[in-house]
């Protein structure tokens, strides 16, 4: 035999033994999910779309459209988009090299795939666009209730338009999903000014002077960010070392310049007149370092988030944005000016409680006695068909067992109606109708079922 043969019988005989071994060790081992992952089951899930629609109803309304985006994206975007310094480029991103050699990363946030879809398909020649998105979003944190490795994210962005009464009907787009969904009592909006890029910078200086000086006092996380220029992060900080500091740091009101003032008192008074409460938040800078001028989140109020949840208020945010005006030009195309939001569907699926729902079915149970039993099953595969046409769930009982093992199966199903044929009700065209819950039982001619009134 060829030596070349002889190398692939061997590797094939390794094959074979290596998967008789995974066989006989691993067949009775269970493989659990993947820790910050979670399987959302039926219920569960029917809730989440539920908020989703709500989600995408609203903004609708406004005009935005949806696009969707890889879930992988080349690591130089997020790189690129969200800052060496943000705690996501250095704690909490999936990174990976391809086949190629080349690094892509699951995508922590949908703002910069966004961005990035633009460009590449050149749509930035017809602005304004406005844009919604939905879909999962991966970063390396703690898992907590409402926040885990995997999430799912709703998110708009209106690009390529300018202004306070932007900033106002993006932030009113917000509150108009948080009251739909019923949530809005449950919620407080926080907003702040970062100001434009000379009033940042003139910031960044102040705070690297204020906190340089009180060095020895920040914690190990804080003094990190200090020496990577993310100042702005300290002031995010949930550090109980931090606090005191923070505090006592410059306000970033003191540096605006006059037009970031002027522009932030005019989405104010905006906001008042669309009778839209807020509370300014000095302090709120957001993670990421696209932000520029209008910033804002909307908080859920509660006294037992865990440390790493809190807003600088105390409370956990549920949807979250701002403006971004160099974004776009730092990923390769020209100046433009940008502002939206993002919230979690885990958290405001969470906020908004979950309604006990019944979903109203039918179960069709075959009676299969000897020589006829295939002729009444196909009968009843027929029947249920017609039952679905007419706008029904239909569960579909495949002769398993006697009747009444079929009925306790129709039962668990959750199904109200039980709608039974066998050899007799196909001599005289018909079938029994039970309902479940009242134990009584309607005889029903066959050409008649589509219009029988299962819902009284």
């Amino acid at each position: 035999m060829p030596m070349q043969g002889l190398h692939r019988v061997q590797g094939m005989a390794r094959m074979s033994t290596a998967c008789r071994w995974l066989t006989t060790n691993s067949k009775h081992e269970q493989v659990n999910r993947v820790r910050g992952t979670r399987d959302v089951l039926a219920d569960e899930l029917q809730h989440h779309r539920e908020v989703l629609q709500v989600l995408q109803q609203t903004v609708e309304g406004y005009g935005f459209r949806s696009i969707q985006t890889p879930l992988l994206e080349y690591t130089d975007l997020f790189s690129r988009s969200l800052g060496d310094g943000s705690d996501i480029i250095q704690k909490e991103m999936y990174t990976f090299e391809d086949k190629s050699g080349k690094s892509v990363t699951l995508r922590p946030e949908g703002t910069a795939g966004i961005v990035r879809a633009l460009i590449s398909n050149k749509l930035l020649s017809s602005l304004p666009q406005k844009l919604s998105y939905s879909g999962s979003m991966f970063r390396y944190e703690r898992p907590q209730r409402g926040r885990y490795r995997e999430f799912q994210q709703f998110g708009v962005e209106f690009v390529g338009s300018s202004g306070p009464s932007v900033d106002v009907e993006v932030i009113a787009v917000a509150a108009d999903v948080l009251d739909a969904l019923g949530v809005q009592d449950k919620v407080v909006l926080e907003l702040n000014s970062l100001g434009d890029y000379e009033s940042r910078a003139r910031y960044r200086a102040a705070l690297g002077v204020y906190f340089s000086a009180h060095r020895n006092e920040l914690s190990t996380d804080s003094v990190n960010r200090l020496e990577r220029g993310s100042v702005l992060r300290i002031l995010d900080s949930k550090s109980e070392i931090d606090q005191k500091l923070v505090a006592d740091a410059p306000q970033l009101s003191d540096f605006l310049s006059d037009e970031s003032k002027t522009r932030f008192d005019a989405v104010l008074t905006g906001l008042s007149a669309l009778r839209i409460s807020y509370r300014q938040n000095p302090r709120l800078v957001r993670g990421l370092d696209y932000y520029s001028n209008t910033v804002f989140e909307f908080v859920q109020q509660t006294s037992d988030a865990p440390d790493k949840e809190r807003t600088t208020h105390g409370g956990i945010t549920v949807l979250a944005g701002g403006c971004y005006d160099g974004l776009v030009e730092s990923l390769g195309g020209h100046a433009t000016v940008c502002v939206g939001w993002a919230a979690g569907v885990d958290r405001l699926s969470l906020l908004r409680e979950m309604p006990t729902k019944t979903v109203f079915s039918v179960a069709v149970v075959p009676v299969l006695v000897g020589d006829s039993s295939n002729r009444v099953l196909h009968e009843a595969m027929r029947i249920a068909k017609v039952l679905r046409r007419c706008g029904l769930v239909v569960h579909f009982c495949h002769g398993c067992g006697n009747m009444k093992k079929q009925m306790k199966t129709a039962e668990r199903y959750g199904s109200s109606y039980a709608v039974i044929l066998g050899e007799a009700e196909i001599c005289k065209q018909c079938v029994k109708v039970k309902n479940l819950e009242k134990r009584e039982e309607t005889e029903v001619p066959v050409d008649q079922l589509s219009s029988f009134k299962f819902l009284g």
